[in-house]
């Protein structure tokens, strides 16, 4: 990461996805993934243990793009360790993170592009994300990248004068 270049990552939120919202976790989120795919874009996702255990199909699907998880809950974090084999480095809770974590993901200093499936997977909407997630990889001067990255980035670059909390 250079002086010029701003810092980005994509959060998919399919942890809040309940009742009419539905459709975003069942069919909306395959559109979102073909359109982070097109573009090379790998996201950022905070889970809970519900939306581990609801939807594995999902979690898997974010294994092999190589996706970030973030625990928002306590229990989040054993089902994110017994569904992909590791546990979640960043933290994506109410502050302040629990000390397991590397850093609390609002506190990276990022913009986040906030996906919520049941909002941006509808097909009148698919253009448009699209086009704008094409003109987000096009610029130079921004990175997408995930929240583990920019964590790792900051921490190595200025340790000291961070506002996430280096933890060993």
């Amino acid at each position: 990461m250079t002086a010029n270049t701003q810092a980005m990552y994509v959060l998919l939120d399919i942890a809040n996805d309940h009742g009419w919202r539905d459709y975003g976790a069942r069919v909306g989120i395959w559109h979102t993934i073909d359109a982070l795919d097109r573009h090379g874009i790998r996201a950022t996702v905070p889970l809970t243990r519900a939306a581990v255990e609801q939807y594995p199909q999902l979690v898997q699907a974010g294994e092999a793009r190589g996706w970030v998880w973030l625990a928002s809950e306590p229990e989040a974090v054993h089902a994110i360790d017994r569904a992909t084999g590791r546990s979640p480095r960043g933290w994506f809770g109410p502050a302040p993170a629990p000390p397991e974590f590397a850093y609390h993901a609002g506190e990276l200093d990022a913009r986040t592009v906030l996906l919520r499936p049941f909002a941006r997977g509808w097909p009148l909407r698919h253009k448009h994300l699209d086009l704008t997630l094409a003109q987000l990889a096009a610029r130079p001067d921004i990175w997408l990248t995930t929240s583990d990255d920019i964590a790792e980035a900051q921490l190595t670059a200025t340790p000291t004068c961070m506002l996430i909390h280096c933890r060993a």
